[in-house]
């Protein structure tokens, strides 16, 4: 057997209430790269399910920009850490670490060359540095400013010019290389978020907090042009169109506006909704796409026809993937994350639907479908049951602490909380078996009648389900840990088990004949039947994914790293495809070649 990678559903952009979010672009205008947890993503523009995960920052990521050449991203994090890397090799070859300073690298600059770098961010000792990126050695210096530095860009034409927008509401002008301070620009009252030189050097934009933007010439820094009949909430983010004729802007005022970087006129104001939520952190013009950034990192492409409804919005999630299922009849796929916000997936274009109504308060731990519900369990002590062909969610059914699991056979729900099981009928709990054992994981077999659950108490408690009543039927003992996940088998005659130990096991039959396994090198979070009942998946803390013959018993075939940080759950979407999701915030599509 053998597992390819087939397609990825991105996180969206890690933001930050308050702060500017940079989206960049290569320069050929084919993907996004942008900063999201530990991982850098590149995103391809036009297509949705493709993208990639750079993993190998030993902290949060910040920023990352593509040289103009398009042969390496440089990228940073919280510590300090620049790290320049390939493009164009699958495993990205690290080219150079450069522990640029002693704080956050908040924004990143090429030269036009691509030999020059300038990184800014905040640091004990500088806000800022100008390296020769392959050696680390420095050509020049970043100073000048009070506090930390939010934002930088370089002149992308000979003679080089920087410029730097800071906390301490200037801007600052350097000439170089090497770069040289010059002046201080104090026109700004707020913070300034965002500075950004035209495609063809001419011009400067800077945008601040004090919700003002102003146009400076590219040469000088000689203010020109004041943008006008302004946003009316801090400006965040700025991009140029191709021929630096119009400059993009995003605004805390929840409207991205087009501007005329002559005159300085509002050309054209889009609009989204009224929540916080559609507070715009950032913006980019890259081709004919016109790209903005809200709080919750959703991604909308504006449409210049029509300013109240973008073309298309990226949904997603940007934290970790807890939950996901499969619904076969829709060719569907649901998953939620730590926030508890629910998707269902487009998944021939990548595009995710969220759900309305009264969501869940808390992180939901499990996702059930069945026909046209789909039913979640969640830590705010609740089990919904909701409509897939309305997107809405349905009444909340209280349970006496926070969930853990959910399954579904028929018209049967049940679910276990951290104290007690629940057999739910017509939307209402109609019976209830205390569990001082504390309840870690729960399945119902496919003909309803079984229903087994996972304790901390490193057993398997079985009941009988008897009308709306449950019976306790007996125990399984052999597992060393808690039991994480149980799942019976589709044709009903198996039930897998996995827990903390790292050990995955097949109880057959009635007498329970055992199988077990020991591969994964950390606790075991799910264990998934193909729908012929001949392969299991299971996934780790490990960040492994792991594909199991059953019938054969061979040893299972092994993707390591699928997730850094950890596999939460996976599910088989045909008999030799299945999806994961981990704490990186992807979904990530693969298929299997059995032998």
């Amino acid at each position: 057997m053998s597992i390819t990678l087939k397609n990825v559903f991105a996180p969206t952009p890690t933001v930050t209430r308050g702060k500017p979010v940079f989206v960049n672009a290569d320069p050929k205008g084919i993907n996004l790269v942008y900063a999201v947890g530990s991982a850098i993503v590149i995103r391809n523009i036009k297509d949705s399910t493709v993208a990639d995960l750079y993993y190998e920052h030993p902290a949060q990521t910040t920023v990352a920009r593509y040289s103009p050449s398009g042969f390496y991203i440089a990228s940073g994090d919280v510590q300090g850490n620049v790290r320049i890397w390939d493009t164009v090799n699958k495993e990205h070859i690290l080219k150079i670490t450069l522990r640029v300073l002693g704080g956050p690298i908040l924004d990143l600059a090429w030269s036009s060359d691509s030999q020059r770098l300038i990184a800014v961010g905040d640091g004990k000792e500088r806000f800022g540095a100008a390296v020769i990126w392959d050696s680390g050695a420095s050509c020049g210096e970043i100073i000048g400013h009070t506090k930390l530095i939010q934002s930088v860009d370089i002149k992308s034409s000979r003679p080089f010019r920087a410029a730097t927008g800071s906390e301490d509401f200037a801007v600052n002008w350097f000439e170089g290389p090497p770069f040289k301070y010059n002046k201080q620009l104090t026109t700004h009252g707020r913070f300034v978020n965002c500075v950004r030189f035209s495609p063809d050097g001419n011009k400067v934009v800077s945008v601040s907090s004090d919700k003002t933007g102003i146009i400076f010439d590219g040469k000088t820094g000689d203010k020109l042009v004041e943008l006008q009949g302004g946003h009316n909430g801090g400006i965040y983010g700025a991009s140029w169109s191709a021929d630096s004729a119009r400059v993009l802007t995003a605004s805390a005022d929840k409207t991205s506006k087009l501007w005329d970087a002559t005159t300085g006129a509002c050309l054209k104001t889009f609009t989204f909704g009224d929540t916080t939520e559609d507070q715009q952190l950032g913006c980019l013009w890259v081709g004919d796409s016109l790209l903005s950034v809200n709080m919750s990192g959703e991604i909308a492409f504006l449409d210049e026809n029509n300013v109240a409804k973008p073309l298309r919005i990226l949904k997603g999630h940007n934290r970790l993937v807890s939950a996901i299922a499969y619904d076969a009849n829709t060719k569907t796929l649901f998953s939620s994350s730590i926030d508890g916000v629910l998707y269902q997936w487009d998944l021939t274009t990548g595009l995710a639907t969220p759900f309305g109504g009264v969501a869940h308060k808390n992180q939901i731990t499990s996702i059930q479908v069945h026909g046209d519900q789909i039913v979640t369990c969640a830590k705010d002590d609740s089990v919904k049951i909701s409509k897939i062909s309305t997107h809405t969610y349905g009444p909340s059914i209280a349970i006496d602490s926070p969930a853990v699991g959910v399954s579904v056979a028929g018209d049967v729900v049940v679910a276990a909380s951290m104290k007690s099981i629940y057999l739910i009928r017509g939307g209402k709990a109609v019976a209830t078996v205390a569990a001082a054992w504390e309840p870690t994981s729960v399945a119902i077999s496919p003909n309803g009648k079984e229903v087994s659950v996972g304790g901390k108490d490193e057993k398997i408690h079985t009941f009988t389900v008897n009308g709306d009543s449950l019976a306790v039927a007996g125990l399984l003992e052999h597992h060393r840990g808690q039991v994480n996940s149980v799942s019976y088998s589709p044709c009903g005659t198996l039930l897998a088990s996995a827990c903390s130990n790292r050990e995955v096991m097949v109880w057959e039959g009635k007498n329970k004949k055992i199988s077990g396994w020991v591969n994964h090198n950390a606790r075991v979070n799910t264990v998934a039947w193909t729908s012929d009942s001949k392969h299991l998946v299971t996934a780790s803390l490990d960040g492994a994914v792991l594909v199991w013959d059953v019938v054969k018993g061979d040893q299972p075939v092994q993707l390591k790293n699928a997730h850094p940080g950890g596999v939460n759950a996976a599910v088989w979407t045909t008999e030799n495809s299945f999806v994961s999701c981990g704490n990186d915030g992807a979904m990530k599509f693969f298929t299997v070649t059995f032998k």
